[in-house]
């Protein structure tokens, strides 16, 4: 069966952002895989206790592998690339490493960080713009489906009520709005397992991420609700399955 990929930046990308859509396919038979771009070295927090700043890349390859579990990912690609220096790095190697994992994979779809990256990070968008150039590089025929991880103005209200919850600052994480097609709502079981997925990110557990936690009615609008743009073909909708009409 033609399968699901996944291109993210960063590990735990794939937690916050995918993880219902990820599970929701994996749990429905559909192969999903996953290609990372970076380890995530920037992203030190001091956690988790006794960690050293220079263990981080292990650490969160690592929880990588056990989210990857959680959301019965088949198989993951990580690679070594500078967290914070995607842009700078070699961007025609990185489109054809994704063509080949296309070639090798040949799934029927793939989702990806869009134009924005979610917030304007630099990571997320390069990678995005390298999915896409390899996506697009391909014959007409042999192009999977495409799709893009994005907030609509629904998510980012409730991840400003989020962040209020530790912060004065609600724009302290510039969100970007964007007009969608694809909203998966995710199931009380599905919502569940995202949680476990992020709760594998041990090293990246913000103030705002253990917060919400007590707030059952944040958690449902900010990780129960998940938008994607259909690229470049716009006007998708899910299946009467409700999985990605690839899969229908």
């Amino acid at each position: 069966m033609a399968g699901l990929l996944a291109v993210f930046a960063h590990p735990d990308d794939e937690s916050m952002g995918a993880a219902g859509l990820l599970c929701r396919h994996s749990r429905a038979g559909v192969p999903v895989h996953l290609v990372c771009a970076t380890r995530g070295a920037l992203g030190w927090m001091g956690k988790p206790d006794g960690a050293r700043r220079e263990e981080l890349p292990e650490i969160r390859s690592g929880e990588l592998t056990e989210a990857a579990e959680v959301l019965g990912i088949a198989g993951v690609t990580l690679w070594d690339y500078p967290d914070g220096g995607v842009e700078s790095s070699d961007q025609a190697e990185m489109t054809a490493r994704l063509v080949a994992e296309i070639a090798r994979l040949r799934p029927a779809a793939v989702v990806g960080w869009g134009p924005d990256g979610g917030y304007g990070h630099a990571d997320h968008i390069c990678i995005g713009k390298c999915t896409d150039a390899a996506v697009a590089s391909l014959p007409q025929a042999a192009r999977p489906a495409q799709y893009h991880m994005v907030m609509d103005q629904f998510l980012v209200d409730a991840y400003k009520d989020i962040i209020s919850l530790v912060s004065e600052d609600t724009d302290s994480l510039p969100l970007i709005a964007s007009d969608v097609d694809v909203i998966v709502e995710l199931t009380d079981a599905e919502l569940a397992t995202k949680q476990r997925a992020i709760a594998c990110h041990r090293s990246q557990q913000e103030d705002w991420r253990v917060a919400v936690e007590s707030h059952p009615d944040l958690v449902r609008r900010g990780y129960g609700h998940e938008p994607y743009v259909r690229f470049p073909d716009r006007g998708a909708r899910l299946a009467a399955n409700n999985l990605l009409k690839e899969f229908a």
